[in-house]
């Protein structure tokens, strides 16, 4: 075991990997009081503390931290066992802090701490609670692969860019008015309770990519500057997603429980979301544009006040359970569906997908609950058993029609037409008439 590790270990016993403090030997939990004492007094605000594969009472954190003034400089604690509760407090690492592969059996309190470097806890276990409530990091700050038994509170924190990769959230998780300078990245985390973003803040892109959400998830947004990213996401309880000003993504998304979606001036992406509980999209205020709802999967789906121009509705899996309000379609192209004539006459004309898609939705905007009609959709004179009569009667009557206006048409060129029109300088001619001074002779 020991050759795995980067630094000299504890000659005590072969079970301590804590880092050997020379000339001793031995890590400071080992060493005796006087050592100890000695060793402290070489500490100062701001100096390097290196306390790896350490095992930490709370005697000796307080120890260390009243030695350096509160105040460390490039701190590692890798692979450090914490007996007690540590609590950092008022404490300002000035450099890096590295607490990568550390166990807390304890309380993990990092309450009002300061960060002027980065902050890693990369695969870190916490038995107990771990707070970073209103802490301050003003580099990157990682928690990938981290379990946290307890609750997690990072409520009012300020922090640089964020990496939960993979992490495991086992109570409650509370990001209340946390702001992200940074992209956060959630990728692969589970929560097993309930978590809660409200008024949290993102300068970048917030992505939940692949996240499992067991318990209840409110995603409640104050600022997301870039987009909100829930693809291939898994929820088993309800979600509640309440953003303005940003694109919102649930491609590949699964709801097994209520979904609640409040938008504002947003682009929604619907596509291969499976929704199984009572769904709604709503609008709050600005306008939401719903860019796709390909192999949109939802048990029970009500869109209110959404435009829907961009979308190929008849992608949609069971648009019978469907419900839109109040929303905008992209309108037929002048003579898609005109009326011509040709042979053989076809009547009605052909449905073209977005007039389908528009008959689908306008009837479903006006009923008050999600509709039942067939798809394609009938015309609303057809029924299922007299649609082919009617409609060979109809090509029977155009057949009569172009019939009669042709033999009508022949006729009429074939008769004589009188003219009552005389031609230019023409006179008109009479008999000789006889006059009283000899007749026709004279």
């Amino acid at each position: 075991m020991r050759s795995l590790l980067s630094w000299s270990t504890c000659a005590t016993s072969a079970d301590c990997v804590g880092v050997a403090r020379q000339p001793y030997g031995r890590c400071l939990h080992h060493l005796e009081a006087d050592e100890l004492e000695a060793c402290l007094q070489g500490f100062s605000p701001g100096q390097a503390v290196d306390l790896r594969g350490t095992v930490i009472t709370g005697e000796l954190l307080d120890a260390i931290l009243s030695a350096t003034g509160h105040a460390i400089g490039r701190a590692r604690f890798d692979g450090a066992r914490f007996l007690s509760p540590a609590r950092f407090g008022d404490a300002v690492f000035t450099s890096d802090a590295s607490f990568d592969g550390a166990r807390f059996d304890g309380l993990a309190s990092f309450f009002g701490t300061g960060f002027n470097g980065n902050a890693s806890f990369h695969g870190v276990r916490f038995a107990r609670e771990f707070s970073l409530h209103g802490c301050r990091v003003r580099g990157h700050l990682s928690l990938d692969e981290a379990v946290v038994t307890n609750d997690a509170l990072f409520g009012e924190a300020c922090l640089g860019s964020a990496s939960f990769r993979g992490a495991e959230f086992h109570g409650f998780a509370s990001f209340d008015r946390t702001r992200f300078h940074g992209d956060a990245t959630f990728r692969g985390a589970r929560f097993w309770r309930a978590v809660s973003f409200r008024r949290t803040g993102f300068d970048g892109s917030s992505g939940f990519e692949s996240v499992r959400f067991v318990g209840k998830a409110f995603l409640a947004p104050s600022v997301v500057a870039r987009r909100l990213v829930l693809t291939e996401a898994r929820a088993q309880g309800a979600v509640e997603i309440d953003v303005t000003g940003c694109p919102v993504v649930l491609d590949g998304a699964r709801v097994l429980g209520r979904l609640v979606v409040r938008l504002g001036d947003v682009d929604l992406d619907l596509r291969g979301l499976v929704s199984r509980g009572a769904s709604s999209v709503t609008r709050r205020g600005g306008e939401i544009r719903v860019v796709s709802v390909d192999r949109l999967d939802a048990e029970e789906l009500t869109i209110d006040g959404a435009d829907l121009s961009g979308c190929h509705l008849p992608g949609v899996v069971g648009p019978e359970r469907l419900s839109l309000r109040d929303c905008v379609f992209a309108s037929t192209p002048r003579g898609r569906h005109q009326l011509r004539l040709s042979w053989p006459p076809q009547w009605p004309p052909r449905w073209s997908a977005r007039l389908s898609a528009q008959w689908a939705a306008r009837r479903s905007s006006r009923l008050s609950t999600p509709w039942s009609a067939p798809w394609p959709p009938r015309w609303p004179w057809r029924r299922a058993k007299t649609a082919k009569p009617r409609l060979r009667v109809i090509k029977f009557t155009w057949f009569a029609l172009v019939a009669v206006v042709t033999v009508a048409a022949l006729v009429l060129s074939a008769a004589p037409q009188p003219s009552g029109r005389r031609p230019i300088g023409h006179r008109p001619t009479s008999a000789p008439v006889a006059t009283q001074h000899g007749g026709l002779h004279g």
